[in-house]
């Protein structure tokens, strides 16, 4: 009897399995045919000259088109220079093992942190300085800066020693800007690559993704500034602060319209409104507006940024103007600069595509993140610090920042993947590319071989490149920073 009762059990759960996997076929059959059939294909096609155009025979080439993409030959009439070839990208090397050196500090209290924050932070100063000096790239700039802003994390550090492993990241990040700097010359004089256009892409790509600090750490700002109640006053002050921000908004709109600078005053007064709206309902309405980019159609974003970058009558450029004609006001000035030109600008287009990335990102999912990790942080850690005499600096440093860690390391990764992957739309709704290609991306050169010269051969090749950059940077960031998370 009781062998009898088996069999019907096994033939039950052996029903259940079959009507599970029914159930589960179309979900797995559309992954199949959608996902891993067309990455399969794609890998294919890596080593064939496969093309749209109908002239182009098919044929299995090998590596050529990764050769080609990635490869480098000798400069016309140039003889050796094996050596600076390794020399040149080992400095590359170099400077990337700086950055993550850095980070990895920034991380630990390691020996020498606040001596590396110094030297971190001159390198800040002479990048920015050079940048100024010899009006190069608005790049070393950029760079200058957020090495500037990176080292005061250090700076403040507990780790006082002049020694140690927390150098070892800043002082590698100086030499490997000198070495590059110093062999660029040399290099490009000696070799040429195969595709130029493919580093150039790769090194716009890379700049755009120095947003991604700037993005996290504005998140984290706009996360635990919200997360407290705005004014914890009565209904009667409330009331107060919220009217003399209207009045802000409304004379402020006034004045600028009635002064000629109508696109100005719209700024202001949004600003100041979304201040007195903020105080008068509290962080729901905050947390609403700053969120409303995400889930706005990016394409309307990108046109609306597109004006707004205009030169001749966009609001940024009214706002400067209106800045200079102020300051000619004062006695003894006559101030007469050129007004940035944006996205035709090749120095500012990929700046201004940063600084439109930013505002897009700052109030939006990560935002959200960073609130979920700030609610489970338990309040008795922070009465415990205030008994103990800290401020909230220390709070931060000792409390937050760390309890945060699984959630920074999450976001930075993900961020990076999609860094990586980003910036074909911007550059095809707002500057197809232009000026001089300074705003094309990885994504955007796929895009371009596939779907406008048709070689999807080619194209392929550019994606299964730009999957191994991404799983080797994932990789070194799961190495390291997982090792920080846990510790």
């Amino acid at each position: 009897m009781a062998r009898n009762t088996g069999r019907k059990a096994t033939a039950g759960g052996r029903g259940d399995l079959s009507a599970a996997l029914l159930f589960l076929a179309p979900n797995f059959l559309g992954f199949l045919l959608f996902v891993a059939f067309p990455i399969l294909f794609s890998l294919g096609l890596v080593f064939t000259n496969w093309s749209l155009k109908p002239a182009v025979e098919t044929r299995f080439i090998g590596l050529a088109n990764i050769w080609a993409l990635v490869g480098f030959r000798h400069a016309d009439g140039a003889a050796g220079g094996a050596v600076i070839l390794v020399a040149f990208f080992a400095a590359y090397l170099l400077l990337l093992a700086g950055i993550i050196g850095s980070l990895i500090g920034l991380g630990r209290q390691w020996n020498g942190v606040r001596g590396g924050g110094f030297l971190l932070a001159i390198n800040g100063v002479l990048l920015f300085a050079y940048s100024v000096l010899t009006q190069s790239s608005v790049g070393w700039a950029l760079m200058g800066l957020t090495l500037l802003m990176a080292s005061l994390f250090f700076i403040v550090s507990e780790s006082e020693g002049w020694v140690g492993r927390g150098l070892a990241g800043p002082a590698a990040l100086a030499l490997a800007c000198v070495l590059v700097r110093v062999l660029r010359d040399p290099f490009l004089e000696t070799w040429r690559a195969n595709d130029p256009n493919f580093y150039k892409y790769l090194y716009n790509t890379l700049y755009l993704m120095f947003v991604i600090p700037l993005q996290i750490a504005g998140s984290l700002g706009l996360a635990m500034f919200l997360g407290k109640p705005l004014v914890r006053t009565g209904a009667t002050k409330r009331t107060i602060a919220t009217a003399i921000f209207a009045l802000i908004a409304f004379g402020g709109l006034t004045g600028f319209w009635l002064s000629g600078h109508p696109d100005a005053g719209v700024l202001w007064a949004t600003f100041w409104g979304i201040a007195a709206l903020g105080v008068a309902v509290g962080q729901v309405a905050l947390r609403t507006i700053f969120f409303l980019p995400s889930f706005t159609a990016g394409v309307a974003i990108m046109l609306l940024w597109k004006q707004m970058y205009n030169p001749e009558f966009g609001p940024l450029n009214e706002m400067l103007r209106l800045f200079v004609d102020w300051a000619n006001l004062l006695p003894g000035i006559e101030w007469d600069p050129a007004l940035p030109e944006w996205l035709h600008d090749p120095h500012w287009a990929k700046p201004a595509l940063i600084l439109m990335g930013f505002w897009t990102v700052v109030g939006g999912t990560n935002m959200l993140i960073y609130l979920a990790g700030l609610a489970n942080i338990p309040e008795q850690l922070y009465e415990a610090a205030r008994i103990d005499g800290a401020n909230k600096w220390q709070e931060f440093r000792a409390i937050t920042w760390p309890q945060l860690a699984p959630t920074t390391f999450f976001i930075v990764i993900m961020s990076l993947i999609a860094g990586l992957q980003g910036g074909f739309e911007q550059a095809r709704v707002m500057t197809q590319g232009r000026p001089a290609g300074t705003t094309k991306t990885l994504s955007y050169y796929i895009y371009e071989r596939a779907f406008e010269e048709l070689s999807l051969g080619y194209a392929s090749a550019i994606a299964w490149v730009m999957f191994v950059l991404i799983f080797v940077l994932t990789a070194m960031n799961w190495k390291f920073g997982n090792q920080y998370v846990n510790e």
